[in-house]
């Protein structure tokens, strides 16, 4: 690829301009979550109570039972594994792209992984394994377990081999995720549920949309809501390979334009169509500090990070060892500490910690954010046990 002609900007206009794509600066309506979903690419759903936190911050006067409603009422959105092989929330219509651009990423780099020596044939998995899943399937969404013990019903020598198969990890239900098969259905009594496609989603067709023109797709949603972004971003956050990143920013280069960060030679790239926006970010913006919930959205985007967070705290937000990302307190778009929470039915109790010595008019900030989300928890009570 080309050196572009890339334009100048300093860090705290690109963290800004992020900022406003992710509604932390301005909050949507109450009636927008579906285009929030759409327009962050997919929330964050590993953690059952990421998304409804995350929505909190974003839309004025959320309610749970507003996305509760959009999945599994008017499932207007869906949940499913996307990205990186984990779970997110998107709108219902953007599954094909999603579908088409991430399966082989699963099949081929992904999900090999994740296969012990004994995992089933190729010809074991085709011709019993999912035709069984769907079959199973065929008359109402079921649990890991139900569909487990139906699995083992119809199939008489299915006691030993294939049970571990449906693993709380995602297993085979992974997989059928990846072939279009299956997704995530309303809970069972607090359990994970699993629907066919097919029935879930009467309506919506898989094959609307090929491979290339999914990923093509996928990188334009990407860049509109993480951009400016570099090719390494977009292969971090999606987990295709870096050089498919590079060919389709390449391919796509009519409809961007190139930015630099001061101070840095790495180009970054941004929708042409949202130069306009973005020259008119005013970095002088009052910002409310935000209560990000662990693995939000917001933390997941890029591969370099400095956007949001010095690189001497990193380590206390993203920790890999342990396989986890903290719930992060958001001051001007930039990670200023993390914090952790206790709920019972009549108390919500919040540790704030933060990595610097923050002012008396961000800390009344953070007390009205707890105390609102005690109000979005239905607590009577919301405490902060430390004061940063």
């Amino acid at each position: 690829m080309r050196e572009p002609d890339a334009e100048t900007v300093p860090l705290e206009k690109l963290t800004r301009f992020y900022l406003a794509n992710h509604f932390l600066l301005r909050e949507a309506e109450h009636t927008d979550i579906v285009d929030v979903a759409a327009t962050v690419c997919g929330l964050h759903a590993q953690v059952p109570s990421t998304p409804y936190i995350s929505l909190w911050n974003r839309v004025h006067d959320f309610t749970s039972e507003t996305l509760d409603r959009a999945l599994y009422t008017e499932k207007s959105l869906v949940k499913a594994w996307f990205m990186r092989g984990t779970l997110h929330i998107i709108p219902a219509r953007y599954l094909p792209t999603y579908h088409k651009a991430l399966k082989r990423m699963w099949f081929e780099q992904h999900g090999r992984h994740a296969h012990d020596p004994d995992w089933p044939t190729q010809e074991e998995l085709e011709k019993l394994l999912y035709p069984t899943i769907l079959k199973a399937l065929e008359d109402k969404p079921l649990s890991r377990k139900e569909l487990s013990n139906r699995f083992r019903s119809m199939v008489s020598d299915a006691s030993g081999p294939y049970e571990r198969l449906f693993s709380a990890w995602g297993g085979i239900l992974k997989e059928t995720n990846y072939l279009g098969l299956t997704l995530h259905a309303e809970p069972c009594n607090k359990e994970s549920c699993f629907a066919r496609v097919d029935k879930w989603l009467p309506h919506v067709n898989l094959d609307e949309v090929n491979e290339d023109e999914a990923k093509a797709k996928l990188l334009l949603k990407y860049l509109q809501c993480f951009g400016p972004a570099s090719a390494q971003d977009f292969a971090c956050w999606s987990g295709l390979l870096a050089s498919e990143a590079n060919q389709l920013i390449e391919d796509g280069e009519r409809k961007l334009s190139a930015v630099q960060v001061d101070g840095s030679r790495k180009t970054l790239w941004m929708l042409k169509s949202d130069t306009k926006a973005f020259g008119k970010v005013d970095v002088e913006e009052e910002v409310q500090p935000r209560l990000l919930p662990k693995y939000d959205s917001y933390l997941l985007g890029h591969k370099d990070r400095t956007r949001i967070i010095d690189d001497q705290y990193l380590k206390q937000v993203y920790r890999p060892v342990i396989g986890d990302i903290a719930a992060t307190i958001l001051v001007n778009g930039r990670i200023a500490g993390t914090w952790m929470h206790k709920r019972t039915t009549s108390k919500l109790t919040v540790a704030l910690h933060s990595f610097k010595k923050l002012d008396r008019e961000t800390i009344i900030q953070l007390r009205d954010a707890v105390n609102k989300l005690g109000a979005f928890m239905k607590v009577r009570q919301a405490e902060i046990l430390s004061t940063p």
